[in-house]
């Protein structure tokens, strides 16, 4: 039996939990009403309650089955590649999150209505995992446990995990926001992680998975959460060496956990860092010097002057993983571009072809200068006032980009009262608003990509542009579908379209006249001779 307050493991028959003392309790597996460990009835609805026998796993029976709340495509992969995924070794990120003061908040309330408060929470932090493609692998009453890495594997599951844990908590600030909460007040989580290795034993048909841990891989991320405070995300050490240069995290601090003797080496993670790529966190740490790929920037040189006299380019880079891709980028965009031309970057990762548009999303943010915590207020009117001194005539182009910006006013739910205010100064802006609410889906979509070449376009008449997509391999479909609508209108712009993807991507643009395909090859001999001095 896992207990609900330190999540330990305990014997069937235990009463109380042998490592924090909490009295156990099993969950109705038909209303999730707590009931002792003996009872052969639920003291809520009177049904039946499932016993295990001594040589079952004791797996916790509240709430739904991971079947029923995983997502499809997650839930296809994970069937699909079971027999290979168990009896498996893998380094995970565990994650443990939970609604601080739960108890006091539903006292005295009736069970459907603290229902209703607890399971808007619960969504939250089971859709923050699933973006970035973790699993919800136990629902403990008012709190998850999730894996990073199994039983789906990732290189970068401590990342996606730290991710998942920010979104959680900025969601949570989103809804306290729409329900008129502060943020001292109520629905509030605490959320702990650690990395470690983990062995997947069996996977079932509902998605329920069977695993050991090894060593105190979730032993300490459920001290994490438990020395979490409230809207406070606390990591180890194991942790933070994976995902250093991507995030902010406050000093180490000696944090004690039930069961070790000494404290515990603890972070508070409190943000990410610009980069979202491994070449973005070795640039902040500092590069070595670049050598080689003569040929590639000779090429390079060759197609910017191609566009910068209106005769738009696509270079595409092909590589292996870790062959130099994104280190060539990165030097051709700071040092190798002539000062009057922008740059404007979309960089696909591995967790985001489960957002649709993702990479647009950086693009649009860095080009209307929007960090992050901006409210949607500020988003809205930086978006306007770019727009509008770009070209009046895009004033249409507004309504699709504030949609991909989640930033476009709820008619339905009275916007607040500084952005009607906002808007009603401008009418026209307004009406295109409200018109692109009411069109269809399929017309928002050739509208949102129609704008988006348009407000590209115009720009690169006013100054030579450079797009950066890295990692198309990882793309979402809605980006790369409008990636093709763009490049049928580069041989007339000022615009430089730069990709790089690893071997096996495809796209439809190779026999275009303005297209160019290198491949990165290793660096010969003498030259890393030269990197390694």
């Amino acid at each position: 039996m896992i207990c609900t307050h330190c999540h330990a493991e305990n014997r069937i028959e235990a009463k109380f939990c042998d490592e924090c003392g909490a009295r156990l309790e099993l969950a109705c597996a038909s209303c999730g009403e707590p009931n002792r460990p003996g009872a052969k009835f639920c003291g809520n609805c009177g049904r039946e309650i499932a016993r295990l026998s001594p040589q079952e796993p004791a797996t916790p029976l509240e709430g739904p089955v991971p079947r029923d709340y995983t997502p499809k495509h997650l839930a296809k992969k994970i069937l699909d590649a079971r027999e290979t995924l168990e009896r498996e070794r893998k380094q995970v990120t565990v994650l443990f999150a939970d609604i601080r003061g739960s108890t006091k908040l539903v006292e005295g309330r009736d069970p459907e209505e603290a229902q209703k408060l607890i399971d808007p929470v619960l969504q939250v932090m089971m859709s923050a995992v699933h973006r970035y493609e973790g699993t919800v692998n136990q629902v403990l009453g008012d709190g998850i446990m999730a894996l990073f890495g199994a039983p789906l594997a990732h290189e970068d599951h401590a990342l996606r995990a730290c991710y998942a844990a920010l979104a959680m908590q900025e969601e949570m600030r989103r809804y306290r926001d729409g329900s008129g909460q502060t943020d001292d007040q109520q629905l509030q989580i605490g959320i702990g992680l650690n990395s470690g290795e983990v062995v997947v034993r069996s996977i079932d048909n509902d998605l329920n998975f069977d695993f050991s841990a090894i060593g105190q891989t979730t032993h300490l991320a459920a001290g994490m959460q438990q020395t979490a405070g409230s809207s406070i995300i606390r990591i180890t050490a194991a942790t933070l060496r994976q995902v250093a240069g991507f995030l902010q995290v406050k000093a180490p601090a000696g944090t004690p956990v039930k069961g070790i003797g000494k404290p515990v080496e603890a972070y508070e993670l409190v943000g990410a860092t610009a980069a979202r790529t491994r070449m973005h966190a070795a640039a902040i740490r500092g590069l070595t010097p670049f050598v080689g790929r003569a040929a590639e920037l000779e090429n390079f040189h060759n197609l910017i002057e191609q566009a910068a006299n209106g005769r738009g380019q696509v270079l595409a880079m092909i590589g292996e993983p870790g062959v130099g891709k994104s280190r060539l980028v990165h030097e051709l965009k700071r040092s190798r571009l002539p000062s009057d031309w922008l740059v404007l970057e979309g960089a696909s990762v591995s967790y985001g072809k489960a957002t649709l548009y993702f990479p647009l999303v950086q693009l649009l943010r860095g080009y209307l200068g929007i960090t992050d915590g901006e409210d949607r207020d500020a988003i809205e009117r930086k978006t306007v006032a770019r727009i509008l001194s770009l070209d009046e005539v895009l004033v249409d182009g507004i309504a699709p980009v504030l949609t991909l910006l989640d930033a476009l006013p709820d008619f339905s739910k009275n916007p607040s009262p500084s952005s009607l205010s906002f808007l009603q100064e401008r009418p026209a802006v307004l009406g295109e608003i409200r018109k692109f609410i009411n069109m269809e889906a399929r017309q928002r979509r050739r509208q949102t990509f129609e704008s988006l070449k348009r407000m590209i376009i115009r720009e690169s008449q006013k100054q030579p542009l450079l797009l950066v997509f890295e990692d198309l391999q990882w793309t979402d479909e809605e980006t790369q579908a409008f990636l093709d609508h763009l490049v049928e209108s580069l041989p007339m712009a000022r615009i430089l379209l730069v990709v790089n993807y690893r071997p096996g991507y495809a796209h439809r643009w190779a026999d275009r006249t303005y297209y160019t395909q290198l491949r990165v090859q290793p660096l010969h001999a003498a030259v890393t001779a030269d990197l390694l001095q």
